[in-house]
């Protein structure tokens, strides 16, 4: 590391071979070690057995699970690594799978809407494309309904799974570029923003910064949007940084200026998975 660069040294989504990530599970570690890094997880995308492209399969997660834990013991006098999954609302991962997992840590993620009447489900992250289906299908085109779904799904996921972390947050603003799908500053957006935001005051959920969007061309700023991140601060909720990485070179992509971003908002720290445990890292 840089020692006259400020970054956070840290990360715990990024995403190996065993699912859609470029790089294996060591890689990760030796790039985490040779940046200095204090603290590393991984987060595979858990099973959905209605689209098994980006996830694990059900033998692959099990091959992760068991890889990622001999790495912790070869590697534990080199750095903290911890062992986690990304897992998606519909998979229906908690805290009783977190103990038979044996996972140090879950982000929670949604990813789909599914469509009440049809049992369809619908992806708001793969393609434009894809989102826009999703948006003309599941309530006869009504892009309100769609987006508020989404958020009602994160609101049920962190009362019902309790997950370390979600995940990037406002990820149906991933393909709304110059605002194309809906109004990000209408009153009933912001209204459900303030809703979700309240709900996770309640728990003790954190939320990440996610820089992927960024490192994969869709967004130019990390999820979620600096006007939710100042609502954050202002309700004191918890945050972290991660890159969501799906490749090495990814591993603190766009983490000095994400702290640039949040130290200018007044956050003065952020939490870190360091010594087993959650715990302030002071900017």
């Amino acid at each position: 590391m840089n020692k006259n660069q400020k970054t956070f040294p840290s990360n715990l989504h990024g995403h190996t071979t065993y699912c859609d990530g470029k790089n294996k599970a060591e890689e990760y570690i030796i790039s985490a070690i040779e940046k200095e890094f204090l603290s590393l997880g991984l987060s595979g995308h858990s099973y959905t057995k209605f689209d098994t492209e980006p996830c694990m399969s059900v033998e692959g997660t099990e091959e992760y699970l068991k890889e990622l834990k001999e790495l912790k013991k070869k590697y534990k006098d080199q750095i903290q690594f911890y062992v986690g999954i990304e897992a998606d609302f519909y998979s229906n991962l908690n805290k009783e799978t977190d103990k038979i997992m044996e996972l140090d840590f879950r982000i929670g993620s949604v990813h789909y809407v599914k469509d009440k009447n049809n049992e369809k489900y619908y992806c708001v992250d793969n393609t434009p494309e894809l989102f826009a289906y999703g948006i003309k299908n599941y309530d006869n085109g009504n892009e309100r309904t769609f987006i508020e779904a989404y958020y009602d799904n994160i609101i049920e996921m962190i009362h019902t799974q309790k997950p370390h972390i979600i995940g990037h947050l406002d990820l149906v603003r991933k393909f709304n570029k110059n605002e194309k799908f809906f109004d990000e500053n209408s009153d009933w957006y912001n209204k459900k923003i303030d809703h979700v935001l309240d709900e996770i005051v309640k728990t003790d959920v954190i939320v990440e910064i996610n820089t992927g969007g960024i490192s994969r061309g869709w967004r130019k700023t990390p999820y979620p949007s600096l006007d939710i991140l100042k609502k954050i601060f202002s309700k004191n909720i918890p945050i972290t940084i991660s890159s969501d990485a799906h490749t090495v070179e990814n591993i603190d992509f766009y983490f000095e200026e994400s702290l640039k971003i949040i130290e200018n908002i007044g956050f003065k720290e952020i939490k870190i998975l360091k010594d087993g445990k959650f715990q302030d890292y002071r900017l």
